[in-house]
């Protein structure tokens, strides 16, 4: 049964088709083509017409690229795809994980696929063999300035002014953010929020520590203490540099969090498996993987749908307080940890 607000007269007139076709490829029955049965499911979908559930739809496929999933990075990656099977389940779309070189030759994919998900961590190297295919594209991480394809991300800014103004009441004035040498526009855009974030009062001092994993935490650490910085607290670009930087913390005898804060990001597993329990912001990993399929399959309900403007849609994280963050401690620890240093 339709919804009191779309009929199916709604969805004729909105794709320059007769009711009979309408009513004919949404009941399953023949009559009409593929083409025709997909573009009708899907503009019933995106227009919000109740679909028969007992008839089994499926309106195409959607390419979740992806690149070699590195350790770190492995838990975002599912999560996000979980999202997006969840959601393509529910629209009618069947969610096909490929390796970013599937790309390489467009002319070989499936005609059956109507959309792909980049899911990689620059997808400025994938974009453009994405677009030539000539189906709507969505990135999950940031796309370049201008380009037209549309971006599902994390709130970034908003998540590091958060964390800086969750530290700025907990007494901290001198804080730092730790991250890897390549620094992706999401961590960049983290830095710049918990900048202005800490901004907002006065006396307080932020600064960043470049993690070296050739060199480890300890060694950026030290040529960060004896440049004459003192940090009740630290701000790490996401939980697997939070869980070192605690680690090595500890070995040298600095208490977390009596004498550091440490927050993490992300919210992997590993946060709650730690002593202390980590602080950090839980990013809605799932909810952009569906947010990625909805994009897709609001490009493809119409013509006029395909030539809008692509879409940059930032989701709001938040930030899960546990035992790796308190009030600001002293630095007592400063001269012992110097001799150590040398």
């Amino acid at each position: 049964m339709a919804s009191n607000r779309v009929t199916i007269q709604d969805l004729a007139d909105n794709l320059g088709l007769s009711k009979f076709s309408v009513s004919r490829a949404l009941s399953g029955k023949p009559g009409v083509g593929e083409a025709t049965r997909n573009r009708v499911i899907r503009a019933a979908h995106s227009m919000g017409y109740r679909v028969n559930q007992d008839v089994n739809y499926t309106v195409g496929h959607i390419l979740f690229i992806r690149q070699e999933i590195d350790p770190v990075s492995s838990e975002l990656w599912l999560n996000i795809m979980h999202g997006a099977e969840r959601e393509g389940e529910r629209l009618g779309f069947a969610i096909l994980p490929r390796q970013a070189r599937h790309l390489n030759d467009a002319a070989q994919l499936e005609s059956s696929v109507v959309g792909i998900i980049l899911a990689v961590p620059r997808p400025s190297e994938w974009s453009a063999l994405a677009v030539r295919t000539g189906v709507p594209v969505v990135c999950a991480s940031y796309a370049s300035p201008m380009e037209h394809i549309d971006q599902v991300v994390g709130a970034d800014w908003e998540s590091g002014y958060g964390v800086a103004q969750m530290l700025l009441k907990l007494g901290h004035r001198n804080m730092a953010f730790v991250h890897g040498s390549a620094t992706p526009m999401g961590r960049a855009e983290r830095f710049r929020g918990f900048r202005d974030g800490a901004s907002t009062a006065d006396d307080t001092h932020v600064d960043d520590i470049v993690f070296d994993e050739s060199e480890g935490f300890r060694s950026a650490f030290f040529r960060y203490l004896r440049a004459g910085k003192e940090p009740t607290a630290l701000f790490c670009a996401h939980d697997g540099i939070a869980i070192a930087v605690i680690s090595e913390l500890l070995r040298l005898g600095i208490r977390v969090p009596e004498d550091i804060s440490v927050v993490g990001f992300n919210d992997f597993a590993s946060a709650m498996h730690m002593s202390p329990r980590l602080t950090t912001v839980r990013t809605p990993q799932v909810e952009m993987g569906a947010a990625m399929v909805r994009c897709i399959a609001e490009r493809l309900a119409s013509t006029e749908a395909r030539n809008r403007p692509p879409v940059r849609l930032a989701l709001v994280s938040e930030i899960i307080e546990r035992e790796s963050a308190a009030e600001a401690g002293k630095t007592d620890w400063l001269p012992r940890v110097l001799a150590i240093a040398g």
